[in-house]
């Protein structure tokens, strides 16, 4: 353990030693005597050394908590302290490692114990940019990381030499500055500051070297250069797989050949048995040959083979199979996971497969039709008939049926969209229909109970509050409906006169805070909705919805009848506060993004189901993923977008059934 690691380490024990007695020992028994306790009878000599007690040890724990952080920033605000580059290697180091440890050909290495070797070695002193190129899977990227640790060694070393920092062109843009963008990826992958970065590729100090100019669009490659030349970056390091680098004014080429035919019969060779079934397919076949050109496809194919004979499909197809039949589950969930994730990495021109969605704007035109029909002509229906059985059966039981009658014919009102989506599986739509209904009836149901409760607070207050409070909220409400001052003025006085008629009874109150709660997330629920359904491309406007919501208000007055309640027919003080909080609901309905994203989550469960993390840790077990979820390759994440997931799940379950202990092909 070096110094800085030890020093780290006192501190954080100092920090939870002096903050424990702070927080567990002094603070309690501060608290009971300044509350007219006393201290424990222990601690009765020394009484009066508690609060200095308190207060220095608290401004102890205070500085050792920011010691770090704030150490941290004044180091990072002096370029050429020592701390700052040694902090950098650290992370670099660690970087490589994990890329290493997590890649595809480690995983070979580790199951099979040899590795396809990569050459040449790329040099280590850079003059003009090194340009590495070859065809996909050539090993560009292991080379990379090999430079990268060789350069590591060698700054640790020599404090003069360059810090390595490796960077992935795909996540630029051609809207961004290349040399903001590159200062941000130093800071966020080795928390290089912008100040720093810039110190240092000023002063030459750094050597970046870059990978993935593949992932960045044709179109965008010849700019994307341009800016490498124009930075002036000292020393640089490009991979490709195209002639896109014969725009640089000057650079230096290493070509990765492909693997010889003597290269993978070695391997094969020494993999002994386990490989056994690679070999009689290259010896049957020679024109798979073609294929076994790269580390990649030979790394591929050799984790498909590892477990024995299998039917050989082409180098990607034949390693998802086989790759997918090696555990328990539903192949095609994980595969259609994995296609899903493939498209939303490709789109996003990186590797990693997120449990976590993004924006929708970026995967919403991967999901199918029937999920937009059972969302939008199922679950959002059914969420709205539940909201309107809900609020009803409230109504019905709190003011009477009358009340809760009216409530289910004013429902005829609610702009709920009409969204002609195509049909799906009826017999699915239904259970998103049940599910949709349940979610809206217990959330207008809890709402309304809110909105109940919050009624009967303000129906406490003096009389001329209520006078004041009903018609301005009726003022704001029909503002905003109407954005005419004349006609809010004009249905401010209707709940006026209803108040001077009977007073500012309890009921319109409570009836006032039911309605404004339950129109207010009926509204905002309407228009994410809508403003869901306007994201999606090709689709034509939401138009005017059915009337049907009257059915679902009416079972919901049947269901407080049948529990006891009755009709009360001077219900005017209720009516009005109901219609007044009803009132808002296209108010509420404006388009908010944050529902909307809430809303399209369900479109996704096709495609990526609710166990996200369990089918990714699964997907990774199995090799079709490695390096902290990651896809072994470009290649094989466009292969993966494009694949036909329930063509390959039928022939994973075909492939599982040989591998059982009951079928005729050995276990896996």
């Amino acid at each position: 353990m070096d110094h800085r690691r030890l020093a780290r380490t006192s501190r954080l024990i100092a920090l939870i030693g002096a903050g424990g007695v702070t927080c567990l020992v002094l603070l309690p028994i501060a608290i009971n005597a300044a509350t007219g306790g006393s201290a424990p009878r222990v601690l009765g000599p020394y009484a009066t050394w508690l609060w200095p007690s308190l207060v220095l040890l608290s401004a102890v724990t205070v500085a050792l908590a920011v010691w770090e952080p704030l150490s941290a920033v004044l180091v990072q605000r002096r370029p050429a302290h020592p701390a700052n580059r040694t902090a950098a290697l650290e992370r670099v180091e660690r970087y490589v490692r994990a890329r290493q440890d997590g890649s595809l050909a480690e995983q070979v290495r580790l199951k099979l114990g040899v590795a396809p070797r990569i050459g040449p070695r790329l040099p280590t002193r850079v003059k003009a940019p090194l340009v590495v190129t070859g065809e996909p899977g050539a090993g560009k990227t292991t080379l990379l990381l090999e430079l990268a640790e060789t350069l590591l060694n060698r700054a640790k070393g020599d404090e003069g030499r360059p810090v390595p920092v490796l960077v992935e062109l795909g996540t630029w843009r051609r809207d961004e500055d290349f040399g903001e963008w590159l200062l941000a990826t130093l800071a966020r992958r080795y928390r290089i500051g912008a100040r720093l970065g810039r110190t240092w590729l000023r002063d030459r100090r750094l050597t970046v070297l870059f990978d993935g100019l593949d992932d960045v669009p044709e179109a965008d490659r010849a700019e994307c250069l341009a800016w490498i030349t124009a930075l002036k970056l000292p020393q640089v390091v490009l991979c490709c797989s195209t002639d896109d680098y014969l725009r640089l004014p000057r650079y230096d080429v290493v070509h990765v050949e492909p693997l010889r035919r003597t290269d993978v019969l070695d391997l094969i060779a020494a993999c002994g048995p386990r490989l056994d079934g690679l070999h009689e397919v290259l010896a049957k076949d020679p024109d798979v040959w073609e294929e076994v050109r790269t580390p990649l496809a030979f790394g591929l194919l050799a984790l498909a083979y590892r477990a024995g004979r299998a039917e050989y499909r082409g180098v990607l197809d034949t390693y998802l199979v086989e790759s997918a039949a090696r555990g328990p589950g539903r192949a095609e969930r994980t595969l259609r996971a994995l296609r899903f994730l493939a498209r939303i990495a490709r789109r996003r021109a990186d590797l990693a497969a997120r449990h976590r969605l993004p924006r929708r704007e970026v995967w919403l035109d991967f999901v199918g039709a029937p999920a937009v029909w059972r969302l939008f002509r199922r679950a959002g229906p059914g969420a709205l008939a539940g909201a309107a059985t809900a609020l009803c059966l409230v109504l019905g039981l709190e003011f009477g049926l009358t009340t809760g009658a009216v409530a289910a014919v004013g429902t005829i009102g609610l702009r709920q969209g009409r969204f002609p989506a195509p049909v799906g599986d009826r017999s699915r739509g239904l259970r998103w229909a049940a599910t949709g209904f349940v979610a809206g009836a217990v959330c207008v149901g809890a709402l309304s109970s809110a909105g109940r409760w919050l009624g009967a607070q303000v129906a406490r207050w003096p009389e001329y509050a209520a006078f004041g409070f009903v018609p301005a909220v009726t003022f704001l409400v029909a503002l905003g409906v109407t954005r005419d001052r004349y006609w809010a003025v004009a249905g401010a006085l209707l709940p006026a006169g209803v108040m001077i008629w009977t007073g500012p009874s309890a009921d319109l109150l409570t009836a006032l805070g039911i309605g404004l709660c339950a129109g207010a997330a009926v509204g905002v629920f309407t228009g994410g909705l809508t403003e869901l359904w306007e994201s999606l491309r090709d689709l034509p406007p939401a138009g005017r919805g059915l009337r049907s919501l009257p059915v679902a208000g009416l079972a919901g007055v049947g269901l407080a009848a049948g529990l006891g309640a009755a009709p009360q027919w001077q219900a005017i003080g209720p009516v009005t506060g109901l219609l007044i909080g009803l009132a808002v609901t296209p108010v509420a309905a404006r388009p908010f993004e944050p529902v909307a994203e809430l809303l399209a989550k369900p479109l996704a469960l096709d495609e990526f189901p609710l166990r996200r993390k369990a089918i990714i840790q699964s997907a990774r077990d199995r090799v079709l993923l490695v390096d902290d979820h990651r896809f072994p390759h470009s290649v094989v994440r466009d292969h993966v977008a494009e694949c036909d997931p329930v063509e390959l799940g039928a022939t994973v379950e075909r492939r599982w059934e040989g591998l059982s202990p009951t079928g005729s092909d050995p276990t896996a």
